[in-house]
């Protein structure tokens, strides 16, 4: 298949996933949220976001795994790919394992009064924490298997298994009114043998239809490519954990100055922001594996180009839904879940503006992991997001404005999307005023278009279903304006491209 069809085949496969996944986990979060109540649902965010402060070996080494996968692909080696993976699975299987026992280790210091549990629900919070370590420890498992489906873009595939996690994670909740056990108790251990399932889809489909996934044999094993892939993927783990650590970090702070219901309200903001990214992930899925097979090959000019095709798009991808739920946040979570936890509405536009302007210089992070030199991007472009921590912790203790939390937090990501930008001024074949010029502001014009234009919806329309309205204006305003603004001639041949094959399916 052409490098043109697979990008449009694999996102078409993301979006449908995207479509699908977001209203079951729309309807399945309502479900939860109403069955288990505001302060189990708070726990549940609560010790699973606690777990995430280690687990976030997870993503980085899927997306390590899946850059030295790309690379060799790039350079043909099918031996390197088999050595490649078979470490890669060494190696996820001892990380899996050190990060269950650190994980351990620190349960005596979350529940002895660290954490904020209300009571009588703290040997149930115990041993969801039990049930989440679990959880942890399969998703190692199963991270070098998804890695080299997206290595070898089968996004098909993942796009399948993901809809059929949406689809039991809803059956499986409905059946909870029906049990009598302890419902938080209950929910954990559906979420552990979703897990499960995505690990035998995952790894029985690897082993029968790719060559170069191999269980570990000793002779396969190599230190100089696990004493590699350690050191890049420990600047990957780097960046995610910085991510995870304000996000929980944010999480605890405001437990500790508010309750279980203000967690509630975080985690309801946090899951918007993900759902909605899913958006953008799709393209940059679909895109990643050719640039860093672009620059496995010695490509350098196209894996740029690349790099601004994925950082344009996602960021337009994102903003055509981004911009209307903003606008009309308050009715959205209203009928999502009925009985709207106070803040929730604030805290996901915050999480929303943070992932849009991120999806700015999106392509650039592709772009660093497929170079490789890594180090002082990452140190650079992520540790300024942590400052918000203390800074959140000194602005509640004086004046508890969640609001100007919510503004440091925008103002921060602002501030490190532009140094990723900088960072790369002195590089081979990239140009800042080319970037800024082509990316940043042909896709912010086309976006201010679409927000004046929800805008003008938002205070002349006043009726309960306005938001349908406000989505229809945005997309077709959106994609106006984008087709017009910011894409150049060969963009707008590969979207004609697009539109053909979607109208012969």
């Amino acid at each position: 298949m052409q490098p043109t069809n697979r990008i449009i085949v694999n996102t078409l496969a993301q979006y449908a996933r995207t479509i699908i996944n977001m209203v079951l986990s729309l309807y399945s979060s309502r479900l939860v949220l109403n069955i288990l109540g505001v302060d189990d649902y708070g726990i549940y965010s609560l010790v699973a976001g606690v777990v995430s402060l280690l687990s976030f070996f997870t993503n980085s080494l899927v997306g390590s795994t899946q850059r030295f996968l790309s690379v060799s692909q790039g350079k043909g080696d099918i031996e390197r790919l088999k050595v490649v993976f078979s470490n890669s699975l060494i190696l996820h299987l001892g990380l899996g394992l050190l990060t269950t026992i650190i994980l351990e280790s620190i349960e005596p210091l979350l529940f002895n009064g660290f954490l904020n549990i209300p009571f009588g629900r703290e040997v149930i919070a115990s041993a969801l924490y039990q049930q989440v370590i679990l959880m942890v420890y399969i998703s190692f498992i199963a991270s070098p298997y998804r890695a080299l489906l997206i290595s070898r873009e089968n996004i098909v595939y993942i796009s399948i298994v993901d809809v059929l996690d949406g689809i039991l994670k809803v059956a499986l909740v409905l059946l909870l009114p029906f049990i009598q056990a302890d419902k938080l108790l209950v929910y954990g251990w559906i979420m552990f043998g979703i897990q499960v399932f995505n690990l035998l889809a995952f790894s029985c489909y690897c082993h029968r239809q790719y060559d170069e996934c191999i269980w570990p044999k000793f002779k396969n094993f190599s230190f100089s490519y696990v004493k590699e892939l350690f050191a890049y993927t420990g600047w990957v783990v780097y960046s995610t954990a910085v991510i995870v650590c304000r996000s929980q970090g944010m999480a605890i702070v405001i437990n500790k100055f508010y309750n279980a219901a203000a967690n509630a309200a975080y985690g309801i903001g946090n899951q918007i922001s993900g759902m909605l990214a899913f958006i953008s992930t799709s393209f940059t899925n679909a895109v990643s594996p050719q640039l860093m097979a672009a620059e496995g090959g010695g490509n350098h000019e196209k894996m740029w180009k690349l790099a601004g095709f994925q950082s344009k798009f996602s960021f337009l991808l994102l903003s055509m839904l981004a911009i209307p739920t903003m606008l009309e946040m308050d009715f959205i979570l209203s009928i999502w879940l009925g009985n709207v936890p106070e803040n929730a509405a604030l805290f996901g536009r915050m999480f929303i503006a943070m992932q849009t302007i991120d999806q700015l210089s999106q392509g650039l992070g592709s772009a660093n992991r497929a170079i490789g030199n890594i180090g002082k991007y990452t140190i650079v472009t992520y540790t300024p997001k942590l400052f918000i921590i203390p800074l959140s912790y000194i602005i509640l203790k004086v004046s508890s404005s969640l609001h100007l939390i919510v503004f440091l937090m925008v103002t921060i990501e602002c501030i490190c999307m532009l140094l990723r930008i900088y960072l790369f001024k002195n590089t081979d074949g990239f140009s800042i005023k080319t970037y800024c010029n082509n990316v940043l502001m042909k896709s912010m014009l086309p976006v201010l278009v679409e927000l004046a234009a929800c805008y003008i919806i938002y205070i002349l329309i006043d009726f309960n279903w306005r938001c349908i309205i406000t989505y229809i204006v945005a997309v077709f305003s959106l994609v106006f304006a984008s087709y017009f603004i910011a894409l150049d001639s060969k963009e707008k041949y590969l979207i004609k491209k697009i539109i053909i094959k979607v109208l012969k399916i």
